[in-house]
């Protein structure tokens, strides 16, 4: 069950998307035909990004043994970490992974792309360092995600 400091981080995170330009947000939601369930996964009309909250070390180790976190394709083209300071550091990051810290009750960013372009997967070569932060996105499982959020909304 997850704690009253982890829902006030999704909802943060969740927020913190929309400001970046995500229209399209849902937090913890499990969809059929995507195994992983992201705390907050956003989507906009050229990429997809998550958030994953972690409250503590054990529950960011853990974390770190998920195949998504390795490499294997996976949702989101760009993918951040949400904790209190002094949870993760940048040097703990699995690669091309953001930090975002929570200070006060806001979203401090600690590591990601410069700008707000938010380009498309394969789409970033020549645009700053925003090629260094992307992930191969499993489509299907985005497809999967999209479908469950407009399921929803039609309801």
């Amino acid at each position: 069950m997850p704690s009253e400091q982890h829902d006030s981080l999704v909802r943060l995170g969740a927020r913190w998307l929309r400001k970046n330009g995500f229209g399209v947000v849902a937090t913890e939601l499990d969809a059929a035909g995507c195994r992983e369930r992201p705390d907050v996964i956003g989507f906009r009309s050229s990429c997809s990004a998550i958030i994953e909250v972690k409250v503590s070390r054990s529950d960011f180790m853990a974390d770190s043994r998920k195949p998504e976190r390795n490499g294997a394709p996976g949702v989101g083209v760009y993918r951040f970490y949400l904790a209190p300071v002094n949870v993760i550091g940048i040097d703990e990051l699995p690669p091309r992974w953001g930090l975002l810290h929570e200070q006060n009750g806001r979203v401090v960013e600690v590591l990601r792309p410069g700008g707000n372009i938010w380009p498309e997967f394969g789409g970033a070569k020549e645009i700053g360092n925003w090629h260094l932060f992307q992930h191969q996105p499993d489509l299907a499982a985005e497809r999967s995600v999209l479908y469950s959020i407009a399921r929803r909304l039609a309801s």
